[in-house]
């Protein structure tokens, strides 16, 4: 089969023939039809990066059973159109029996961003474990589906931050875990949602994804001051989706005293903070690092009744031949925001 191999950090992805998947035992092989290109795995191949050279990228897949392993965990058949929770989990020991495989004692997570993990989506075929799939209603097409993994990670970090009726919210970035994080904080009551973003195209869709303000952080010399101003006080929350270093201690700084700070960016470098500022503001802090499966299954079902609308994120769609260059591009976004990969 076809796949974009990632040979080393300051090296384009590589087009190649690579071994075709067979399913073992409680496993399926997925025809990939839309995978979404995620910062993480920019940041992870970056260098210092934490991406396996020589694995394949991508884990916010959708797509359809081509082979089923024996004994697969589930009621599945060739031909079902299915999201992938972005993840090995074992299907047996006490996390997973209890429903709460993002803690299973053997977790492993899709697309070589480890140098253990399993191979990834930014392939024709890719082999998941049964237990780790959701079926896609028939209405919702699995362009859209393969952007609920974002939209998770954007309600767990909401979720995380213990979110109250009313609060105001300052969201840090405007990609698509933000953008996400926005429409589930107002989704949720909050009462102002904060949005800054450096991109203009970025910027431009937190209206549309439920942001009541937003901010030009390329214009901005005081983040603080500017969010202050506009809320009339420090934020309640401060959910940062931007995942570089001294970007968490700067929301440790604007959050009001005793507020939330939710570090939802993946910073792949070693951070700092201020010990002696953040004694003084009393904040929680807190590192959440993956969705439930009831996160995701929640979101398909908000996408399939119409009450959330991933397609504003959705900018870009490209072929196998096309996400080398356009991967590269994405590290310098221009009009990109989620850009789908389609085999």
């Amino acid at each position: 089969m076809r796949a974009a191999v990632f040979d080393g950090p300051g090296m384009p992805l590589r087009l190649a023939e690579v071994p075709e998947p067979h399913a073992g035992p409680g496993e399926a092989v997925l025809r990939v039809h839309a995978c979404g290109i995620c910062g993480s795995d920019l940041h992870a191949t970056a260098p210092g990066g934490i991406a396996r050279p020589g694995g394949i990228l991508g884990h916010e897949v959708a797509g359809i059973i081509s082979e089923l392993g024996p004994d697969p965990i589930g009621t599945w058949s060739v031909g079902d159109r299915v999201f992938v929770v972005s993840r090995f989990t074992c299907g047996s020991c006490g996390w997973c029996l209890i429903g709460q495989g993002h803690r299973c004692d053997q977790i492993r997570f899709i697309g070589a961003l480890g140098p253990d993990e399993p191979d990834g989506a930014y392939a024709e075929l890719l082999r998941v474990h049964t237990n780790d799939l959701l079926r896609v209603p028939d209405g919702v097409g699995l362009d859209i589906a393969a952007s609920v993994e974002p939209l998770a990670t954007g309600l767990m970090l909401v979720r995380e931050a213990n979110l109250s009726i009313g609060d105001r919210v300052l969201v840090m970035g405007g990609g698509p875990i933000g953008l996400a994080t926005v429409a589930w904080a107002r989704f949720f009551g909050a009462r102002r949602v904060v949005m800054s973003e450096m991109v203009s195209h970025r910027l431009s869709l937190g209206t549309v994804m439920g942001a009541t303000d937003l901010i030009d952080a390329s214009g901005v010399d005081d983040m603080g001051a500017a969010v202050t101003d506009l809320l009339g006080q420090p934020p309640d929350i401060v959910i940062e989706c931007v995942g570089l270093p001294g970007v968490l201690s700067q929301a440790i700084d604007i959050v009001r005293h005793g507020g939330s700070v939710i570090a939802g960016g993946v910073c792949m470098q070693p951070d700092s903070i201020d010990h002696v500022a953040a004694y003084f503001k009393e904040p929680t802090v807190r590192f959440p690092a993956t969705y439930t499966t009831e996160e995701n299954a929640f979101v398909i079902e908000m996408i399939a009744a119409g009450r959330l609308d991933p397609t504003p994120m959705l900018s870009h769609r490209v072929t196998l031949d096309e996400l080398p260059a356009a991967f590269e591009a994405l590290r310098r976004p221009t009009d990109q925001c989620k850009v789908i990969v389609t085999p």
